[in-house]
C-alpha cells in the first residue's frame, strides 16, 4: 500500500510557567506548560478548567428567548396542553429528545416526539410528516437539535394555530424562522461561555430553568449522562460551559449510568468508574449512531429512559447487529476513499479532501469523513452519487474551519446544505461539484489565513516512550476530558523500528505493534483500525499518544500509534534532454512554504520562473510567451497541459527543473470565462488594430490554445465582440456588439466545458503523479 502525504509534525513553542501558577496547580512540568500553552496561565482559570466543581456553570437565562421558551412550556403544562418534541436521528438527536421528553414526563407533561427516519425525511421538519405529528392532537412543539432554517414548517405549524420553540445548535440561516422562541447558542457572541453547546446541551439548560421554576431543581442532573454522551458524540468544543457539562457528565456514568448505558458497558466489559470520553466515542455513540443512521431511532428515546432489563437486553441485541452493520458499510467506504487517495495522492497537498462514489451508502459518508479527518488533519467532504444528478454528501471539519461557513459562501452552486463549525451535510448538482470543490478550497485556504491554520499537527512534547511512566499519564489525564478545543496530548519518538505486529478486535480492524527504540528497548503500541493503513519498512519516528488503561487486571500505560514518518533522504531524480543531456528533477510539489523555497531556489544563476493565469508569487514571473534559454526552470503555477509544459522545455532547455503544484486562481470553469473575457476586451482597449494571438490569451489565463480560441468564438456567438477575420494562431476582432445567436451559443460552450475538464484533469494528474517524467510528452510526441 503507498504512502500518502500526511500534515507537518509542529513541535512545541517553548513557554514560561508563571510562579503563582506552579504554586496553586500541584502537577508535573509538562501539565503547568501545557495549561500554560492552550491558555490556562491564571491560575484561578486553571482550577476550574481542571476541577468542575471550582467551575461556576453559567445561567439559562443568558441564551436568548429561554425564558420566553419556559413561561410557554409552563403555560402547556398547566393547561395540559400536547407538546411534541421534534428531534434528530443522530446522538445528538437521539440525547436532546431522551432529555427533554424524560423531563417532561418528570413534570406530568403530556408528551409525545417524532424523530426523522434517515433513509425516507432525512434531517430537520418535512411538511408531510409533520402534518402527522400536528393530526395527533399537538399544541405546541419543541424541536430539538434541528429546527434553525425550518421556515416552512414553521409557518405551516403557525398557520394551524401552532406555537413552536426551537432549540438548536447549528448555524444560523441569514433570517430565523417565525417561531414562538429561538433557542440557539450562536445567537450570542463567540466567547460566550455556553457558545459551543451542541443541541443536547441547549435542551439541558431549558429543562434546567424549567425544572428550577417548578421545584424539581434535583432532576437536571439526572440527565448529564446523556447530556456528556451526546456533546462528546457531536464532537462539541469542550471549553467552558460545554466542557463543565461533560465533566460532571462524566462522573455519572462514573457512578450510577441509567440501566439502557450500564448495559452497554457491561456488554463491552467496561467497568464504571473506567470510562472516559473516549469510552463514549469509540463504544457507546458508535452504537446509538447506527440506528440512527441504517433504521428508526425513535425506539431509542425508550431505550434511553427504560429502567426494563428485558426490554433493554432485547433492543441492545437489535443494536449490536445494526452496528455491525454499521462497521461493514464503513469499512467499504473508507477502503474505496483510501483507494482513491492512493490513486492520487498529490489531492492530499489541498486543504480539503472531497471525494464522490454512487455505491457510498449515505447513513455512513459523515462517519468515514470524521476517521479521514482525523487522520488526515483537515476538512473532509464524503459524496454519495446513486442519483447521476444529484450528490449529497456530509463534511466533517477541523478546529478553526467552519466548514458550514464555507458552504454558505458557495451556496450559489449548492441545492442545500446545513450543520455547525464542525460539521454539516449538503446536496449539489453533481456537474457542479469541480467548481464547488475549488470555491470550498478558496474559502478554506482564506479561513486558513485569518486563523493561523495549515495542515500541522501539533506536539507537545518530544519524549520517547521509555520517558512516559504511570504517573507523568495520571498527572496528564487530570487534563481531560479531551476533544475539540482540548485535545489528546501527542508525543514523538525517534529512531524506531518494528519487530513484530499482530492483529486484533472481532474483524481483525486494529493492530498491536512492538517496536525497538534507539536503546534496544521494546515497546507495545495500539494501533486503533491500522490494519488497511500502510507501514513504515524501515527506521521511523512516530506519533504517539499515551493513556492509563487496565491491561488484563493491571493498570498500566498504553501508547497509541498515531502516525509515522519514515527516515529517508529526500528524492531528487534525472532526466535526459532532447540532445541526451540530464536535467535535475527537484519535486517541490509538496512544500508546505513555496514562498521560502522558491527564494532559495533563485538565489542561483540564471533562473527563471514560469507561471500564468492569476497566480501570485513573490518574485518576477515569466509566460510561455516570454521565456528564454536559462539553466533552471521553475515551473510555480500548475500548467494546463503536458503539450504546454513540453513546448516551453523543449524551448527553454533547462539543465534543472524546479517544479511546484500552486492552482491559478482561474481554475474553475466560471473564472476562467471571467478572466478570458477581461483579457479579451482589455485587449482590445489597448491594441484596437492588431490581432490576438491564441497564445497569448491561452498564456493570460493559464488555458490550451483549442480553449482560447473556442473562448473567442463564445465572445462572439453570445455578442460581445464581433470577428474579422482569424486563423490558426490570430484573430482580429472589434468591440462592436450584435445580437447573441442563440443557435450556437449552447455548442461552443459545451465545447468549452469538455476542454476545461480535460485542463481540470491534467492538474490533478499534475499534482498526483509520482513521477515527474511523466509531465513531460516523451521527444517527438507532441500534442
Amino acid at each position: 500500500m503507498k504512502r500518502l502525504i500526511l500534515p507537518e509534525w509542529k513541535s512545541p513553542r517553548p513557554v514560561q510557567i508563571p510562579d503563582e501558577l506552579g504554586r496553586s496547580v500541584h502537577g508535573s512540568k509538562l501539565l503547568l506548560e501545557t495549561l500554560v500553552r492552550r491558555g490556562y496561565s491564571d491560575p484561578e482559570i486553571a482550577l476550574a478548567f481542571l476541577d468542575p466543581d471550582q467551575y461556576k456553570p453559567t445561567s439559562s437565562n443568558e441564551m436568548p428567548d429561554l425564558p420566553l421558551a419556559v413561561q410557554r412550556i409552563q403555560q402547556a403544562i398547566s393547561l395540559r396542553q400536547k407538546i411534541g418534541v421534534w428531534g434528530d436521528f443522530d446522538v445528538d438527536g437521539q440525547t436532546s429528545t431522551t432529555v427533554l421528553v424524560g423531563a417532561l414526563r418528570h413534570l406530568g407533561a403530556d408528551v409525545l416526539y417524532h424523530i426523522p427516519i434517515r433513509a425516507i425525511e432525512s434531517h430537520g421538519m418535512l411538511i408531510a410528516p409533520l402534518k402527522d405529528f400536528i393530526s395527533k392532537g399537538v399544541q405546541l412543539i419543541i424541536t430539538c437539535d434541528t429546527g434553525i432554517s425550518a421556515h416552512d414548517a414553521v409557518s405551516f405549524a403557525k398557520d394551524h394555530g401552532i406555537d413552536v420553540i426551537i432549540t438548536d445548535h447549528h448555524s444560523l440561516p441569514d433570517q430565523l424562522p417565525d417561531a414562538y422562541a429561538v433557542i440557539n447558542p450562536q445567537i450570542l457572541p463567540q466567547d460566550h461561555p455556553l457558545f459551543s453547546l451542541s443541541g443536547v446541551g441547549v435542551a439541558y439548560k431549558l429543562i434546567e430553568q424549567l425544572c428550577n421554576d417548578l421545584g424539581e431543581k434535583e432532576y437536571p442532573a439526572k440527565t448529564l449522562d446523556l447530556v456528556a454522551l451526546g456533546l462528546i458524540a457531536d464532537m462539541a468544543t469542550l471549553t467552558l460551559d460545554t466542557r463543565y457539562l461533560v465533566q460532571k457528565g462524566l462522573q455519572v456514568w462514573r457512578s450510577a449510568p441509567r440501566p439502557a448505558l450500564k448495559k452497554i458497558l457491561d456488554e463491552n466489559k467496561v467497568k464504571n468508574e473506567e470510562v472516559t470520553e473516549e469510552t463514549i466515542s469509540f463504544i457507546v455513540a458508535p452504537r446509538l449512531n447506527a440506528v440512527g443512521r441504517l433504521d428508526d431511532a425513535n425506539p431509542m428515546v425508550e431505550f434511553l429512559l427504560s429502567d426494563d432489563p428485558v426490554f433493554i437486553a432485547t433492543k441492545l441485541n437489535q443494536i449490536e447487529g445494526l452496528n455491525e452493520e454499521r462497521k461493514i458499510r464503513c469499512d467499504e467506504v473508507f477502503k474505496g476513499a483510501q483507494a482513491m487517495l492512493e490513486a492520487s495522492p498529490r489531492l492530499l497537498e489541498r486543504p480539503l479532501i472531497l471525494l464522490n462514489h454512487p455505491e457510498w451508502h449515505a447513513g455512513v459518508i459523515g462517519i468515514v469523513a470524521s476517521r479521514l479527518v482525523e487522520i488526515y488533519h483537515r476538512p473532509a467532504i464524503l459524496l454519495n452519487s446513486s442519483d447521476p444528478n444529484i450528490s449529497k454528501g456530509s463534511c466533517r471539519s477541523i478546529e478553526g474551519i467552519n466548514i458550514t461557513e464555507a458552504l454558505k459562501q458557495n451556496r450559489q452552486l449548492l441545492l442545500g446544505f446545513g450543520g455547525h463549525p464542525m460539521a454539516a451535510g449538503l446536496s449539489v448538482q453533481t456537474e457542479n461539484l469541480t467548481e464547488l470543490q475549488f470555491g470550498l478550497i478558496a474559502s478554506i485556504k482564506q479561513m486558513m489565513e485569518q486563523n493561523n491554520i495549515s495542515p500541522i499537527i501539533s506536539i507537545d512534547a518530544n519524549l520517547g516512550l521509555a520517558e512516559i511512566n504511570l504517573e507523568l499519564i495520571n498527572d496528564l489525564s487530570r487534563l481531560s476530558p479531551f476533544g475539540p478545543g482540548n485535545p489528546p496530548l501527542k508525543f514523538i519518538a525517534r529512531e524506531l523500528e518494528i519487530s513484530e505486529i499482530s492483529s486484533m478486535g472481532k474483524n481483525k480492524d486494529h493492530l498491536q505493534v512492538n517496536v525497538i527504540d534507539g536503546g534496544q528497548k521494546k515497546h507495545r503500541l495500539v494501533w486503533w483500525q491500522g490494519a488497511n493503513l500502510p507501514r513504515p519498512d524501515g527506521r521511523f519516528d512516530l506519533l504517539f499518544s499515551a493513556s492509563p488503561s487496565n491491561y488484563k487486571g493491571k493498570i498500566e500505560v498504553t501508547f497509541e500509534w498515531l502516525d509515522y514518518r519514515e527516515i529517508q533522504s529526500d528524492g531528487v531524480t534525472t532526466r535526459k534532454s532532447s540532445k541526451n543531456q540530464p536535467i535535475q528533477m527537484v519535486d517541490l510539489r509538496a512544500s508546505t512554504d513555496p514562498s521560502k523555497d522558491l527564494s532559495s531556489i533563485t538565489k542561483e544563476d540564471n533562473s527563471q520562473i514560469w507561471s500564468e493565469g492569476i497566480t501570485p508569487c513573490p518574485l518576477p514571473v515569466f509566460s510561455r510567451e516570454e521565456l528564454q534559454n536559462c539553466e533552471t526552470l521553475v515551473v510555480w503555477s500548475i500548467p494546463p497541459s503536458r503539450s504546454v509544459i513540453s513546448s516551453v522545455v523543449e524551448m527553454v532547455k533547462p539543465k534543472k527543473i524546479v517544479w511546484f503544484a500552486n492552482y491559478p486562481e482561474e481554475n474553475s470553469l466560471q473564472e476562467m470565462i471571467q478572466n478570458a473575457a477581461s483579457v479579451i476586451l482589455k485587449f482590445t482597449q489597448e491594441n484596437s488594430e492588431s490581432p490576438l494571438a491564441f497564445e497569448h490569451l491561452a498564456a493570460s489565463v493559464s488555458i490550451t490554445v483549442p480553449v482560447a480560441s473556442l473562448l473567442i468564438k463564445w465572445m462572439d456567438m453570445t455578442g460581445h465582440i464581433t470577428i474579422i477575420s482569424q486563423n490558426d494562431k490570430s484573430v482580429h476582432f472589434s468591440t462592436q456588439r450584435h445580437p447573441p445567436d442563440q443557435t450556437q451559443i449552447e455548442i461552443v460552450q459545451n465545447g468549452i466545458k469538455t476542454l476545461h475538464k480535460e485542463i481540470f484533469s491534467f492538474r490533478q494528474y499534475y499534482i498526483s503523479s509520482p513521477s515527474l517524467d511523466n509531465l513531460i510528452d516523451p521527444q517527438g510526441n507532441r500534442k
